[in-house]
This record gives structure tokens, C-alpha cells and sequence, in this order.
């Protein structure tokens, strides 16, 4: 189970690792314990006792890789169109939302950030495997790559329950839901 926030020589979470990892990083000297289990759970052994590690920072170790791109993924494409239907302007529910080719599959668009926006099933009906220009349905905003540097696509690490010894970090985690998959998994080209 990985029960153990793992911070970077920043302060600045990177990851998750189980208790038994964190004790042995900072057994190796690799890892500093700042916190430990509020409801006292403890590690008890012939020659150490100790509360379970719950959040570590690790000395030159962890490197958060840089992004180079925004993954397309259905959140982002929402966040990046603003849930807002590129044909008429409505906004959409997550339940209405659909992922719309401005130039279709079948005419060989890919599934790329410049060629997909979000689109309501009625718009997306009616320009049924046809270019805006052919189905005279003129897109409201150009398609573009979003940004790695814009906030909203800021990366977050996914947690499925908040621990209070967590709390101070809160910003960086984001609570798992049910959907997460359906939502942050890259769209196929």
C-alpha cells in the first residue's frame, strides 16, 4: 500500500511509497521522516520502535521528470475548451460532453490537440463526418495546443483518501474518483 507521501529536497510532493520503503530510505540515510501516523500506529522491532512514516523527503534522489506536453485527454480537452460546445456555444455536462474531429477520422484527421474540441451530441450529429466548412458549421475557437506552463494542467497526484498528516499538501493531491481512468487516459491517435 503506498501510505507514505514522498517529498522532494524542495518540499514539493513527487510520490507515493509504501512505510516499509520510507523506513528503509531513511535507514539508508536517503530519506528524512517529517511525519509520522497521527493515530499512533507504531513499528515496534527488538531494537527500534517508531511511529509509521507517513511523509518523507528524500535527499538528491527523486527528479520530477519535466513535461514536455499537455496529454489530450478528455479533461484537458474540457478544461482546455472551457465545456463549452466549439459550434454553438453551449455548455455541456461531463454526461453531454463528446469529443468531436473538426477534420473526421474518416477524411484522415488524427486525434490531435489541433483537430479536436468539445461538441454537444446534437452539433456533433449534424456535422456528421464532415468539416466545419462543408457542413457550413463554423468553429467558435480555433483547436490549439494548450501550454505545459498554463495552471490549469498543472499535474497533480492522484490519492484515493486524504490522510491528516497530508493535510498541509492538499493542494497538490487530487482525490480519486470513480471515472479517473475514463477522464485522464490519453485520447487514441
Amino acid at each position: 500500500m503506498q501510505d507514505c507521501l514522498v517529498l522532494d529536497s524542495n518540499w514539493m510532493p513527487q510520490s507515493f511509497c509504501s512505510w516499509n520503503t520510507a523506513i528503509k530510505l531513511w535507514y539508508e540515510g536517503r530519506a528524512t521522516i517529517i511525519k509520522e501516523d497521527e493515530g499512533g500506529k507504531v513499528l515496534r522491532s527488538p531494537s527500534l520502535t517508531m511511529g509509521i512514516p507517513r511523509i518523507i523527503v528524500v535527499k538528491n534522489a527523486w527528479k520530477k521528470r519535466r513535461r514536455t506536453s499537455v496529454p489530450c485527454t478528455r479533461r484537458n480537452l474540457l478544461v482546455r475548451d472551457h465545456a463549452t460546445c466549439q459550434y454553438c456555444g453551449k455548455v455541456v455536462t461531463t454526461q453531454e460532453f463528446q469529443v468531436e474531429h473538426v477534420v473526421p477520422r474518416c477524411q484522415g484527421g488524427k486525434t490531435v490537440w489541433e483537430n479536436v474540441v468539445v461538441s454537444c451530441q446534437p452539433c456533433n450529429s449534424r456535422k456528421d463526418g464532415r468539416t466545419p466548412e462543408q457542413a457550413r458549421m463554423p468553429l467558435i475557437n480555433r483547436p490549439y495546443v494548450p501550454k505545459v506552463t498554463d495552471p490549469r494542467f498543472n499535474f497533480k497526484l492522484h490519492i484515493k483518501k486524504l490522510r491528516p498528516e497530508w493535510a498541509d499538501y492538499e493542494q497538490y493531491l487530487y482525490a480519486e474518483s470513480h471515472s479517473f481512468y475514463y477522464w485522464n487516459v490519453e485520447l487514441d491517435h
